[in-house]
């Protein structure tokens, strides 16, 4: 690698590293949506100019996109196996104890936010059942179709339970619904 690739490099990261912390803090700012929020804010906050916002992300879905894989990086290094086995309790690992749930805790009520949101956690999962299947793990039911249903039930949990945060539910209480709703020998055999 030349001096002025890697020089680049630092510059598209320190770029990305600023977008993402003020998309990040403007989520976990109290009344502010997702829906209302404009990029020209995020580049504001983020002190860098929109056209250098555009030559990086295509919208605001994107550096949303860019923002959850950011948060959840921890999350989306553990093991498949433990994602499935345990999927609320892995998942509350990095929502509850990072920077996760005050963004999820005050974008509750933006459908724009909760939609993209169960559809990202939804494509972990899709990405899953893929690499187990590549693996060589035999499925009965078509890929796609456990894909989409396990994607869909992960997703429904995770969305009541955001919308129940302050009832104290806990990750293993929402395991144990995700067991009664699926059948685990499906999923992990």
């Amino acid at each position: 690698m030349k001096i002025n690739e890697k020089k680049l490099d630092l510059r598209v990261a320190r770029t990305h590293k600023l977008l993402i912390t003020a998309f990040r803090d403007l989520l976990s700012e109290q009344g502010k949506l997702f829906s209302n929020i404009t990029i020209n804010e995020i580049c504001d906050k983020a002190l860098v100019h929109l056209t250098t916002f555009y030559k990086h992300f295509e919208d605001k879905f994107a550096l949303l996109s860019a923002t959850l894989t950011w948060v959840l990086q921890d999350y989306l290094q553990m093991s498949i196996e433990d994602r499935l086995r345990q999927p609320l309790q892995s998942l509350s690992r990095f929502m509850l104890e990072n920077l996760l749930e005050p963004i999820v805790q005050n974008q509750k009520n933006d459908k724009g936010f909760t939609d993209f949101f169960k559809n990202y956690i939804g494509n972990i999962s899709r990405r899953d059942f893929l690499e187990l299947k590549r693996r060589g793990k035999p499925f009965s039911p078509p890929i796609e179709l456990l894909a989409e249903y396990h994607s869909g039930v992960i997703s429904l949990l995770v969305t009541w339970w955001i919308y129940h945060l302050e009832e104290d539910v806990t990750a293993e209480q929402m395991d144990e619904y995700y067991y009664q709703m699926v059948n685990e020998k499906i999923m992990l055999d």
